[in-house]
């Protein structure tokens, strides 16, 4: 891998696996051109983009050949999609928001999300989606325990009353 590079899997590569997840689940294998076209980005992107994915053992790629995901990209491509998957039902169905910008918001939001914390927020999502008065018990318990979780006893009056900025038009 060139000087400087990272040698971890970024938000933009990331976004590579999740697409080409897509393909492949219409077709055995994808082509750069396809990524290509699908993503809005320039072959040569793309071609930097697996070479890297493949030295970090998520694609197997030759130049010009097919492009199709290890079980590490496998897992890591269906991991993202759930969560991009969880994100978007919740900011749609929960949070009210339309279906473009809950998706772009689920786009970015996935790339943050360690394990931990995608574990408290498909705890938290399974509460919300379908909730009725049997979750309100449930609900309680999850706000407690996320007390816990940060150390704290009482939520301050400052994150309670906070007040919101008017928008200039």
């Amino acid at each position: 891998m060139p000087r400087g590079r990272k040698k971890t899997l970024t938000p933009a590569l990331e976004d590579y696996l999740a697409v080409i997840q897509e393909i492949l689940q219409k077709q055995p294998a994808a082509r750069v051109s396809v990524i290509a076209r699908k993503m809005g980005v320039s072959l040569p992107s793309v071609t930097n983009a697996m070479k890297r994915l493949s030295e970090l053992g998520y694609v197997e790629y030759e130049k010009y050949g097919y492009i199709t995901l290890t079980e590490k990209g496998k897992r890591k491509a269906r991991s993202l999609r759930g969560s991009q998957n969880r994100l978007r039902n919740f900011f749609f169905y929960v949070m009210g928001i339309p279906s473009p910008t809950a998706e772009k918001l689920a786009r970015h939001f996935s790339h943050f999300l360690d394990t931990k914390t995608r574990s408290r927020f498909k705890k938290f999502y399974d509460i919300m989606v379908n909730f009725d008065e049997s979750k309100v018990q449930e609900l309680k318990e999850f706000l407690e325990e996320s007390k816990r979780i940060v150390n704290v006893q009482e939520i301050p009056e400052e994150a309670k009353n906070i007040e919101e900025e008017e928008e200039e038009a």
